[in-house]
């Protein structure tokens, strides 16, 4: 198949993708905190998700490298629909821990189909590409959150919020399973008899394999950035009904504008990367428009100036997305994108395990806490991503 028609089938695919993970996300935090009393324990329900998903990736992008691109994502995308029905059938708070649990272990598509991107993409035109990935899945977020905030007003909404999300990974499976080719190079196929042979512990044993001479500095400003953003968004919805009184409706409507300007984002960041044609530097100054979004997100009196704060946030993420993994990806070896990818991935799944907790507990202090806490991680996040950029240029000159 043209790659540039894999590049466009994969684009549908995030887009569905991230439409059936938005329709849900205003709804389950508040569900979980409908059924315990304290934020700490919604915290730590809901970063049982992350901490699944940090062993999960690196292994799930190790098999994708061995197995092939396209029966990995299919068994990951069945998986997560089959998650999803387990949630929509939550009568109590041990089948939403089920759910959860499942599709922490399985929820990896879109780290498989930046993989298979990356081996359909030439080094120079990946930017470019991985935008537009990240453009079409973001505008999921612009239909899923207003729609789910609007079903779950009927009668049974939750649950059938969590069937229509199903419903959108079970159509993800069929347009894989019809058209996406399972791409093989020379090196999968030398490693697929390991693979195929190797245990789950054997796969995680890649994590110890990380050259982290090469890997650890970017990895280390993944993370602050991540957690930086998550840590905010994670109480996201409780925040605002608790400063403004916004109802479910109106959170949707919120996310969904952020999915505009993230979608929009995205179309420029190929063009934004052409300027700098410097991912470093692009990183440094995304970093820095990230920390100034979330120190105004934070302080915003009105729902007004908040919602022109979360344009710079949208923005600077979009940016950082594409510019870390180009950095990532720039640094590996062919035969380990989906591992590298994978881990990659679990870095964000650390932010993602830890943020909800840390979120609750600060927020237990201080409604400003989750906030202030985001504003200051994303400072250091900046800070190294100048020290990388820096360095960059010290070996140019």
């Amino acid at each position: 198949m043209d790659p540039h028609k894999i590049q466009r089938l994969i684009y549908i695919i995030g887009f569905l993708d991230l439409l059936g993970v938005s329709l849900i996300l205003p709804l389950i935090l508040p569900m979980i905190k409908n059924l315990v009393e304290s934020h700490l324990a919604a915290g730590c329900i809901t970063s049982l998700y992350g901490g699944i998903q940090l062993f999960s990736s690196p292994a799930v992008g190790r098999w994708s490298d061995g197995w092939g691109r396209r029966p990995v994502m299919l068994v990951c995308l069945i998986a997560t629909a089959i998650s999803y029905v387990i949630l929509g059938a939550s009568q109590s708070l041990l089948v939403i821990i089920s759910g959860r649990i499942m599709a922490g272990i399985f929820k990896h598509s879109q780290t498989v189909c930046r993989a298979l991107l990356a081996d359909v993409t030439p080094p120079e035109d990946r930017s470019r590409v991985f935008g537009i990935f990240n453009a079409a899945s973001s505008m999921g977020f612009i239909v899923g959150p207003m729609l789910g905030g609007h079903l779950s007003e009927l009668e049974n909404g939750f649950t059938l919020v969590c069937n229509i999300g199903a419903l959108f990974f079970i159509l993800d499976f069929a347009l894989c399973w019809l058209f996406v080719p399972n791409i093989e190079s020379a090196h999968s196929r030398s490693s697929k008899s390991i693979s195929e042979g190797e245990t789950v512990l054997q796969a995680f044993s890649f994590m110890k394999d990380i050259d982290w001479k090469v890997f650890g500095d970017i990895f280390l400003v993944r993370f602050f950035l991540s957690f930086s953003s998550l840590v905010y968004r994670s109480n996201f919805s409780l925040l605002i009904d608790q400063n403004f009184g916004a109802s479910p409706k109106v959170i949707g409507y919120l996310i969904s504008f952020q999915g505009i300007i993230s979608a929009v984002a995205g179309f420029f960041t190929g063009k934004v990367s052409k300027i700098y044609q410097d991912s470093q530097r692009e990183l440094f100054h995304s970093s820095v428009l990230l920390t100034l979004a979330l120190l105004g997100l934070t302080l915003a009196p009105s729902l007004t100036l908040l919602l022109a704060c979360l344009i710079p946030l949208c923005v600077s993420s979009a940016v950082i997305r594409v510019s870390s993994s180009a950095i990532t990806i720039g640094r590996c070896e062919p035969d380990k994108v989906g591992s590298v990818t994978g881990f990659g991935q679990s870095i964000a799944s650390v932010a993602r395990m830890i943020t909800p907790l840390i979120a609750g507990l600060t927020q237990e202090i201080s409604i400003y806490g989750p906030g202030m806490t985001g504003t200051l991680s994303a400072g250091v996040g900046a800070a190294l991503a100048g020290i990388i950029s820096y360095r960059q240029k010290s070996k140019v000159e």
